[in-house]
């Protein structure tokens, strides 16, 4: 595209010996590839900017879009969409009987979907981390969720995205859930965000005034309840056992030199109109763009399809599907809409040329509380199938929280006209830990060499429909632990477990799945056998390819620049409050409406 037009496009071949890192050096840019055993030939494209340092991919080049955008911007404008607890299965353009997500559909259809997308991890906050830093949470130190009692958050030296772009000129906005800490230096806008309109953390965290649809006597209590937040206490009664739920706005950096509780507008939120409040803030962000040359980042992080599940009268009707499941098709449609309206703000604008849009979900489907093995959402094939065979792990959940694939494989979408290949879809194997090195890349600004990074840069694929072969991919569990590795279609894992027991049709309960450590690692062909049931007998080198490369992995981990944890709770001092007086710290701009 014309942005990239003032750069030198290079394709450096490179043949694979033993498992090992090449270098190479090329127009000042060094370019460092990961060569792993078997991978006999290697194309890597390079946009060459003098003295950057630039994360190569191993792959092939397929063909370069035809047609090139017309820009008004030096700089595209990026605009992340990202959903909540959504599963594989949930979106029409990966299962075409859904009928809830056209709009999603279509970006996928004229744009670029990818089958086999990744979230960095498999629970809220580490996931929301790895896609802001491209870090591991053994990196940055975010390896389980914050909470209202959080004193703390992700530590301040981690650089997010809306750092390194507003290092790059861009002006940045943050609507929707934040997960990663809400007192000064961890709130967002002290975090390279230039605004924010959103909750701290999930909807579920806390009390609110209303009750939501999923959490109503009418909802069938005997196939399982979705997690469901209490109804706040009187103002004058004994304070509870956390806050209402609060949301955020505000408007400038580090709180506009407030306490960061004085920009709260409203607490408890009403989820009845939030997904609302989320669309028309960025509808509204995007027309004011309409007319400057100066490029924004915006990252929209949506409540759905996370418990409990709540909509707008509007969309009461918008599923077709039976009793229940109909208010998770709702959910759905309503947030599906959004996406919709976001697109839709970009073509009037005449900006939409100019803006490559990505979505994807924090993780897979959450469990139906006691009936566990069943999910809200749905994973597709992806179900973990050995985790309850009686010769496996004998029992329990494979989705959220879990590195079964369930748990972190989910929907992954480019859309950029004109620059991303219309109705392409890509096998590579990517991941949200891609969005920083990735999005540095087509922006032309350097990464900061002071640490590593476990994303790979996209923009071949994105530009070119490049093939990256073999990528290495590591999955967490909720410790940080490097339980699962994939290299091409082969996954490994060094350990298994399954959440909560499932319980049968008879009530019967299960005990929670057995956690089992595996040494040489066990391993299923994913291509053959999507639902991880049957276990592939790898030959020795593979095993030991896994092995190296996890060991490699910790060792750099080990060795270079990673942050604290630091997940100090305190008492009502430390939640976000924005009435002390009130048992629940209520405070309502507009009335909360059910």
């Amino acid at each position: 595209p014309p942005r990239l037009a003032n750069k030198r496009l290079k394709f450096l071949v490179f043949r694979a010996g033993p498992a090992k890192m090449k270098c190479a050096r090329a127009g000042g840019a060094r370019v460092g590839l990961h060569v792993l055993a078997g991978l006999s030939l290697a194309i890597v494209a390079v946009a060459l900017t003098p003295g950057a340092s630039i994360l190569s991919q191993h792959g092939h080049q397929q063909h370069q879009p035809s047609n090139k955008p017309t820009t008004t911007k030096p700089k595209p404008n990026f605009v992340i969409l990202f959903l909540d607890d959504a599963g594989w299965g949930d979106f029409g353009a990966n299962v075409p009987n859904v009928k809830e997500t056209p709009n999603i559909d279509r970006l996928a259809k004229d744009g670029m979907r990818f089958t086999d997308f990744h979230a960095a991890a498999s629970v809220c906050t580490p996931s929301r981390a790895g896609l802001l830093t491209g870090r591991l949470g053994a990196r940055t130190g975010v390896t389980t969720n914050y909470g209202p009692g959080s004193k703390a958050g992700m530590a301040p030296g981690e650089l997010t995205l809306a750092d390194m772009l507003k290092s790059g000129g861009y002006d940045t906005h943050m609507i929707g859930k934040w997960h990663l800490g809400h007192h000064a230096l961890y709130h967002p806008t002290y975090r390279g965000f230039d605004s924010w309109l959103g909750l701290p953390y999930s909807g579920d965290m806390g009390c609110l005034d209303t009750t939501p649809q999923s959490c109503k006597p009418s909802y069938d209590r005997a196939h399982g309840q979705p997690a469901c937040p209490a109804l706040c206490v009187a103002d004058n009664a004994t304070k509870g056992a956390s806050p209402g739920i609060p949301l955020y706005d505000a408007n400038g950096t580090n709180c506009s030199g407030m306490p960061c509780s004085q920009t709260i507008f409203q607490q408890p939120f009403d989820p009845f109109d939030l997904n609302t409040r989320y669309t028309d803030r960025a509808v509204g962000l995007i027309h004011s763009y309409a007319a400057k040359s100066t490029p924004f980042f915006l990252y929209v992080a949506y409540a759905h399809t996370h418990t409990p599940l709540a909509y707008s009268v509007r969309f009461a009707n918008a599923s077709t599907r039976p009793g229940r499941l109909s208010i998770f098709g709702n959910t759905l449609a309503e947030v599906d809409a959004s996406v919709g309206a976001i697109r839709q703000a970009l073509e009037m604008t005449n900006q939409a040329k100019d803006t490559l849009i990505l979505v994807a979900a924090d993780n897979g489907p959450a469990d139906l509380g006691s009936v566990a093995c069943e999910a809200i959402g749905s994973p597709g094939p992806f179900v973990g199938g050995w985790q309850r065979r009686s010769d496996g792990g004998q029992s329990g959940a494979t989705l959220k929280t879990t590195v079964w694939e369930g748990g972190h494989r989910g929907i992954g979408v480019a859309f950029w006209p004109e620059v991303v290949p219309a109705g392409s879809t890509s096998h590579t194997v990517a991941s949200t830990l891609d969005y920083m090195t990735t999005l540095s890349s087509l922006a032309g600004i350097d990464l900061r060499s002071d640490r590593s990074y476990d994303g790979v840069d996209l923009s071949p694929v994105l530009l070119h429909n490049a093939h990256i072969d073999n990528r290495l991919l590591f999955h967490p569990d909720g410790s940080g632990n490097l339980a699962a590795v994939r290299i091409g279609k082969h996954k490994g894992f060094f350990q298994t477990h399954g959440t909560k027991g499932c319980r049968h049709a008879n009530g019967t309960q299960e005990p929670a799945g057995k956690t089992e450590k595996h040494d040489p690692p066990l391993v299923f062909d994913l291509e053959a056998d999507p639902s991880e049931t049957v276990p592939y007998a790898a030959p020795a080198t593979l095993l030991q390819q896994m092995t190296q490369a996890a060991a490699a992995r910790l060792h750099d981990i080990q060795t270079t620049f990673r942050s604290p944890a630091n997940y100090s709770s305190g008492g009502p001092e430390s939640w976000p409050c924005c009435n002390a007086a009130s048992a629940c710290c209520r405070c309502h701009h507009n009335p909360p409406t059910d």
